[in-house]
Parts: structure tokens; C-alpha cells; sequence
């Protein structure tokens, strides 16, 4: 590598040249939240860094500037240190008196006196190397440029020689682009610039050489610079809406292992980490843009949302007393300087809730509260508490942050409760209030649950309903009360009902005198604590509702006297009451039989009748009701008997050709007054369903017509008269297959004796194919060969079972032997199986053939 060398006496007379110029900048800009702002002549942002010995901050421009700008603290001009080509990455020496400047424009490191805030001296790095990073560690200057063959990679000066010269860097890998850098703790960081991923290794240079650490690429592309922790120990890598935390020992992650800038495309491309270890993020961009502030141990957030534009990119930076944070923001193409005096001072959050469940008279409550933020508990603090502007006892806030504050006050009424926390090294003071309503417990008189409302007697239990867990009730609380008449409007106070202090029950009794509509007006008066309740209660009181019983027999003979008991209770009665009774059978289904029977005193009833109508007979009893009993009734079925006929199915046959019809007659024996019969049709595996329903002829017939697909059973029915009982029966009929049947292979047929015969070759082996319908998939069929002789058919074999297929096919091939000018006869048989209930077994046709030469 070609590096240009510069003596001393060079650099010397080139910072002679330099000259030193004032800018105007605009005066501090207001900020709402209190924090500073200035406007910066910068025409680009690069780097800031902040000199807290001599109260300045520096700003690079980038490649295309040559001005460094020089401000004050609060961003007020100072100066611009002219002919810095491309001052990019700046950098303190440990002692503070020197700035090294990348230039990447200049091909150099320039080291300006932080005092003059002149240039001292320029040491070149090589043509076209454009260095664009600059960190000071382990007694080095080094920066990351661009070597001879074209990639980026790292160099060191050693600002303590007496002709500083650029030195590279053996250990270090080559990147695609200048590298940027990042120290800490003699920990030295250096970037892959690349965007396409994050590439990052580490070397130990606190011996002023550098010692590899780890090298690796970490995935994902880094949205700015890494940075390294003032301990060295740990590796900030800003990516997506997130900056990861790794160990600069190996790189793996560490804990806590991640930051947020919360928000929609909110990606940190600012990271800037104080001594301490507080961490300030920068996002530029999304809902979640603006600067974030977290503690080491990452309990403590603050979001600061600069009006004037977002954070630049690399744009943060913390001073040197320990609190203050820098900002550069842009917008449009302008530069603001921000500075944040508190950034590490954290909202202090305090919270008072009001008492649980409510504040009473007389009673002591708490009113609860927590105190912290950001997971900052100041644990044992006091905390200042008035009410209504009264001093009241500190309260001292715990371990987890919470506090109480109790409090009696004795009258209904609003107070107003303030806390505050005066704040600490850390957190601002707050102050919140809560204003707490004390007022009496709610009470109400639910409806009451009757234990009696007989005629001329009322009684009843209800409860003063409250919240019990705020105090009982005092003793000798009462609930008064009022009887109102709603028929004649007549009012009567009735004795008060004690209240039971412990649950609030009381029981009111009372006799009326009469039956009727009445009103209960019940009303608690209150106490210290509790509010007053009232509630109104109608009833009636009713005559009885007396029970009819009957003591009907289950059966009885048609023809025959019947007599059966009722009683009726709640008596006496007088001696003129009556019940009604009706009867209602199968001839009086519309006018049932009325008749009357009295009432005994006790409330006995006899019921007498004959009844001349088989079936269920239904006898109701309805008493009517009196001035003191209310109505009632009762019904039984009395099942009275009727004589059997007989009934019968016959079918024209017992079992039927495949697709046949049957023809079903029904027979019905003698009865009374019906004659309809009713016929029905299972076929095997299927639903009941009525064939016929009709009266029966003459002869006692009804004669139905149905169309078989399987094996069926035909019932009868008769549904039974006035005095013939219901009857049925039933007859099962069987149905075949359709057997087809084929012969294939011949080539002619000839006739014997009228029957045509199908004619085969003699090497030929005849094919006969077997198709049944209803499909039987998986069913048996056997074939029954014979032949013919002596003037005789004779069977020669019948086969096995050959099953079916899916399509209820099967085929067997005929092997005949000796067969010439022979005649033969072929047939199929399906024989069902215990599996097929709807058909029974079926022979197929015979199918005839010979043989010939």
C-alpha cells in the first residue's frame, strides 16, 4: 500500500495557513418542553463531538465541506476551522486537547489544538483512501479507509511520534467499503458501511495493537454506526425499529439484549452511550420518531419529540457533566442543535385511587396510591399529604411503591386529597389530588318472601339490603309499617319490625280481617352510616284453593254399574254444593254426558254411572267454587272393555318374481260400528309404509295391489269401535332377483327340437356371464353345467361360490372334454347370504350349447 508521507515541518506550515473565521448564528430557539434549541450554518451534518473541557461542540459536514463548525454549549457561534476537505468521523484524544478529523476529501487525519481551535498538524493516509472514521484507543489514532486494492479497511497513527506516519493494519479483514469505528475500554469496533448486512468484528487495542476478538456477520442491515459501551464490554447495533445488545467478547447477545424506538418505521440510526452507561437512541423517521433515553439496566425510558425536524443520523451526543444530551435535528435541509439539560431526569409517576369499596361516615378509610416510573421505586421516601389544604401525616412509600393514607371524617360531603414527591437525582417531583365522596350506605327493601297468605292471614320476611362489610346495623333500628286496603283505601299503621343488626332480616305479620287486595308500604328511617330505604309490597289475601281427588278405577265392564270417590279438602261445605261430572268416550267426543253429584260436608263425592261405550272413558269432576273456596277440578280415564275380532293378511303368493306385483287382501272379522281397515308395507331394510286404507267389503275384504323390490311384511290394522278392541296382522312375503344370464364365444347357433342351441368350436372354452339385479356386490353365484343323454338331461357339476362385483357381474369359463357333437345346458344360481335380508335366492334360465370340429 502507497502512503503519502507528511514531516512535520509540513504539517506545521500547512496549519500556518490556516486561518480562523466567526459565523453569525441565530440566537437559542424556545422549545416547549423547556429544552434549548439553536440554529446550526451547517450546509450537511457528518459527526458531532462535544469538548466538555472547553465548552465546545464540533460539527463535520461530510464529503464536498471543508469547514468544521465550532459552537458553544448552547450551540452560539464560535468559530469554523476552515480547509477540513470532508471532515467526516471526529474524535477527542484521552487528554481532551486534540480533535482528529477523518478527511475524506483530503486523504488525511488532521489533528486540531482544542484550545486555538487550529489545526496542528495532517497526517495523508494515501491517495484515495477518503478515511471516513476516526476513534482514539490504547494510545492510537485509528481510522477506517480505503486501501490500494480498492476495499476498506483499518490504519493507526501514533500521535505521540515525532513524525507521525500511517500505519496499517495486518489483522484487520478488508471490507467492500471504509469501515466505520466505535471504542470503549480499549475495545476497538469495526463496521461493515454496507447496507446489505451487518458485519461487524472486534480487537482488544488497549496495548495500543491490535488483538482480534471475534469477526462475524450478525444479519440484517444496521440502519447507523455501532457503538461501544465506556466499559468495553458491550456492542450497540441499531436494526429495524430496535438497537441489540451483544457482548464485544464473541459477539453473542447480552442481557438486556435489545432497545426499542417504539412506533410504525421507526428504525435508530443515532446511538450515543454516556459514561454511566445511560444509552440515547435517535430514529428519524415513523410515529416513533425523536430521541430515547434508557438507563443501563433499561428501567428508565424518556421519548423526547423535537418540534423542529427529526434526529439526523448519528446526531446524538452526551456531554461531559454527566446529564446533558445533544441533538442535531434537520428539517427541509435545515439544522437545529438541541439540548436536553434533563434527558436523564424520568417522568415520576404518581396515582391515588379512591377507597375501596367507598368512604363512609364515621368509619376509617384508605385511600391507596402508588408512586415510581420506568420501574424506579423510591422506597421509603415521605410523601407530602393535605386535605382540603390541611396538613395531614406523611405517608411513606413502600417497597413496591405503594403508599396509604387514612382518613375518618364523620359528615357526608367531597374532600380533596392532594400528595406530592418532591423528586430525586432522577425523577421530577409530582403531584396529583383525588377528591373522595364520604357519604352513607345505600340500602333497599326487597319484595319479601311469603310465608303465608291463607285467608285473613298475612306473613312475610324481607331483608334492609346494604353493604354489611361497611358496619351492621345500630341496635334498635326499625322498618315501620303502613297496611293500606286497595278495595276500600283504608290506611293502618301496623307495629314497627325490628331490624336484625347482623344481617338486616326482619319479619312482619299481620290478619287483615278479610280477603282481598292489600299494600304493605315498609320504609327504614336510616342511620349515621346508613342511607334510608322504603319499598311497597302488594298481596292478596285469597280464599282457599282447595285439592280435588278422584279415586277412579283403572277399568271397568261395559254395561255394568260403575262407582267410584272424589273428595275435595279445605272443608266443610254446605250441604246444597254440588259437583259437575261429564263423561267423554269415543261416542261423545264433542257432547260429553253431564250429570251432578252433592258434596258431603267433609267434601266427599260419590260418582255413579254405567257406561255403555267400550275404550277410554274420561270422567271429569268441576266444582264451581264458593265464597270461600276457590274452583276445582280433576279428571281419570277409566279403560272400559270391549270385545276381540279377528283379523288376517293373505298374500297370492308366498314369494314373487324380481319387479312383481302382489296382490294382499285383509280380512276383518265382526264388529260393531267400524269397518276401516288399514294396510301397510316393510320392505327388508326400509320404512313402514301405508299401501291402503279403506273400509272392508261386504265379505269383510280389502283387497291392495303392490309393487315388490324386496322382501316385505304386510300388516294389517284396525283401529277398534265402541265395542270391539283394536286389532292387527300380518303376512311376510319373499322376493327373487333378476338372474341374467350370457353365453359368448360361439360362432353360429343351430336348433334341436324347437330349441335353439349355441354352437362352439372345440378349442374354444365358452364364457357365461351372470348379472343380477338388485345390485349384490360381494354375493355368491353358482353355475350348474348338465348334459344331454341316454334321452335325459344330466348335471355334470355345479360350482363353488363365485362373488360378484362391484357392478353385480361375474363371468366362468366352460371347460368341456369330449365334447363333440355333444349338448349341453348352462344356469346360474344367486344364493343369499345371512347378510342380504331383502331377496331370497334365485335360478337363472337355462342357456343351451354344442360342440363341433
Amino acid at each position: 500500500m502507497r502512503v503519502k508521507q507528511v514531516s512535520l515541518a509540513a504539517a506545521i506550515s500547512v496549519v500556518a495557513g490556516l486561518t480562523t473565521a466567526t459565523v453569525g448564528l441565530t440566537g437559542p430557539v424556545a422549545r416547549a418542553d423547556g429544552a434549548d434549541a439553536a440554529a446550526l450554518p451547517l450546509s450537511h451534518y457528518a459527526h458531532m463531538v462535544v469538548d466538555g473541557a472547553h465548552q465546545h461542540l464540533f460539527f463535520s459536514q461530510g464529503a464536498g465541506t471543508t469547514g468544521i463548525v465550532v459552537t458553544d454549549l448552547s450551540g452560539n457561534p464560535v468559530t469554523t476551522v476552515d480547509g477540513e476537505q470532508g471532515a467526516g468521523g471526529l474524535a477527542l484524544s484521552a487528554d481532551g486537547k486534540t480533535l482528529y478529523a477523518a478527511l475524506a476529501d483530503g486523504d488525511a487525519i488532521a489533528a486540531i489544538d482544542t484550545a486555538t481551535l487550529t489545526e496542528t498538524r495532517r497526517v495523508h493516509t494515501g491517495t484515495a483512501s477518503a478515511p471516513v472514521s476516526v476513534a482514539v484507543a490504547g494510545g492510537k489514532v485509528w481510522y477506517g479507509y480505503t486501501a490500494d486494492d480498492g476495499k476498506g479497511t483499518v490504519g493507526s497513527v501514533d500521535p505521540s511520534a515525532a513524525d507521525p506516519t500511517p500505519t496499517p493494519q495486518p489483522v484487520m479483514p478488508h471490507w467492500p467499503t471504509a469501515p466505520l469505528l466505535s471504542t470503549g475500554g480499549g475495545v476497538l469496533a469495526v463496521q461493515d458501511a454496507r447496507s446489505s448486512m451487518t458485519h461487524v468484528a472486534t480487537f482488544d487495542v488497549s496495548s495500543g495493537t491490535a488483538s482480534l476478538k471475534v469477526d462475524m456477520g450478525l444479519g440484517g442491515a444496521a440502519t447507523g454506526p455501532v457503538k461501544v459501551t465506556a466499559d468495553g464490554t458491550k456492542l450497540l447495533v441499531p436494526q429495524s425499529a430496535s438497537v441489540y445488545v451483544y457482548s464485544t467478547a464473541d459477539l453473542s447477545a447480552a442481557k438486556p439484549y435489545v432497545y426499542y424506538t417504539g412506533g410504525v418505521n421507526s428504525s435508530p440510526d443515532s446511538v450515543a452511550v454516556d459514561s454511566d452507561g445511560t444509552i440515547a437512541l435517535g430514529s428519524t423517521a415513523g410515529s416513533g420518531a425523536g430521541a430515547y433515553v434508557y438507563a443501563a439496566d433499561q428501567i428508565a425510558e424518556n421519548h423526547v419529540a423535537f418540534p423542529a425536524g427529526t434526529v439526523t443520523p448519528d446526531g446524538l451526543a452526551w456531554g461531559a457533566d454527566g446529564r446533558t444530551l445533544y441533538a442535531v435535528t434537520q428539517d427541509n435541509g435545515s439544522y437545529t442543535l438541541d439540548v436536553l439539560g434533563d434527558a436523564k431526569l424520568t417522568d415520576t409517576q404518581l396515582s391515588l385511587n379512591a377507597p375501596s369499596p367507598y368512604a363512609i361516615p364515621a368509619q376509617q378509610f384508605t385511600v391507596n396510591g402508588t408512586v415510581g416510573g420506568h420501574g424506579f421505586v423510591p422506597a421509603g421516601a415521605t410523601l407530602k399529604v393535605t386535605r382540603d389544604g390541611t396538613d395531614l401525616p406523611d405517608a411513606t412509600v413502600g417497597a413496591d411503591g405503594s403508599f396509604r393514607i387514612t382518613d375518618t371524617r364523620r359528615d357526608e360531603g367531597t374532600y380533596t386529597y392532594e400528595v406530592s414527591y418532591a423528586g430525586d437525582a432522577t425523577h421530577r417531583p409530582a403531584i396529583t389530588s383525588l377528591t373522595v365522596g364520604v357519604s352513607r350506605v345505600g340500602t333497599s327493601i326487597p319484595y319479601p318472601e311469603f310465608s303465608s297468605t291463607a285467608p285473613h292471614e298475612v306473613a312475610f320476611t324481607s331483608t334492609v339490603v346494604t353493604d354489611l362489610s361497611r358496619g351492621p346495623f345500630t341496635q334498635g333500628d326499625t322498618v315501620q309499617v303502613t297496611r293500606t286496603n286497595e278495595d276500600t283505601h283504608e290506611s293502618t299503621q301496623l307495629p314497627a319490625a325490628p331490624v336484625d343488626p347482623a344481617t338486616g332480616r326482619f319479619t312482619v305479620t299481620d290478619d287483615p280481617g278479610a280477603a282481598g287486595w292489600f299494600t304493605y308500604r315498609l320504609s327504614f328511617g336510616g342511620d349515621i352510616t346508613h342511607q334510608p330505604g322504603a319499598n311497597d309490597v302488594s298481596t292478596t289475601v285469597s280464599p282457599y284453593a282447595p285439592a280435588l281427588t278422584l279415586k277412579a278405577p283403572t277399568t271397568a265392564t261395559r254395561g255394568a254399574a260403575l262407582s267410584f270417590g272424589a273428595v275435595l279438602n279445605d272443608g266443610p261445605y254446605d250441604s246444597a254444593e254440588t259437583v259437575t261430572v261429564t263423561r267423554t268416550d269415543a261416542a261423545h267426543t264433542t257432547t260429553p254426558v253431564t250429570w251432578t253429584a252433592p258434596v258431603a260436608a267433609d267434601g266427599t263425592i260419590i260418582v255413579k254411572d254405567t257406561p255403555s261405550t267400550g275404550g277410554a272413558n274420561t270422567y271429569t269432576v268441576g266444582y264451581a267454587g264458593d265464597t270461600s273456596h276457590r274452583a276445582a277440578a280433576a279428571s281419570a280415564i277409566v279403560q272400559v272393555s270391549r270385545a276381540t275380532t279377528s283379523l288376517s293378511v293373505a298374500a297370492d303368493a308366498s314369494t314373487y318374481a324380481y319387479g312383481a306385483t302382489a296382490t294382499v287382501t285383509t280380512h276383518l272379522g265382526t264388529t260393531y260400528n267400524g269397518r276401516t281397515v288399514s294396510l301397510y308395507a316393510t320392505p327388508a331394510g326400509g320404512k313402514k309404509a301405508l299401501v291402503k286404507t279403506g273400509t272392508v267389503d261386504s265379505k269383510g275384504n280389502l283387497t291392495a295391489t303392490y309393487k315388490l323390490a324386496g322382501n316385505t311384511t304386510f300388516t294389517a290394522s284396525y283401529a277398534g269401535d265402541y265395542r270391539y278392541a283394536p286389532a292387527t296382522a300380518a303376512r311376510s312375503v319373499s322376493d327373487q332377483v333378476k338372474v341374467a344370464q350370457a353365453l359368448s364365444g360361439s360362432y353360429t347357433t343351430t336348433t334341436y327340437s324347437g330349441t335353439t342351441y349355441r354352437v362352439y368350436h372345440h378349442t374354444v372354452q365358452p364364457t357365461v356371464t351372470t348379472t343380477v339385479s338388485p345390485n349384490k356386490s360381494g354375493q355368491c353365484v353358482h353355475f350348474q353345467v348338465q348334459q344331454y343323454y341316454s334321452g335325459a338331461w344330466h348335471t355334470l357339476s355345479t360350482s363353488g361360490c363365485f362373488t360378484l362385483g362391484s357392478k353385480s357381474s361375474v363371468a366362468a369359463r366352460l371347460s368341456l372334454s369330449d365334447a363333440v357333437n355333444q349338448k349341453f345346458r348352462v344356469r346360474s344360481e344367486y344364493v343369499h347370504s345371512s347378510k342380504d335380508t331383502t331377496n331370497v335366492s334365485t335360478w337363472g334360465g337355462w342357456q343351451y350349447l354344442t360342440v363341433r370340429t
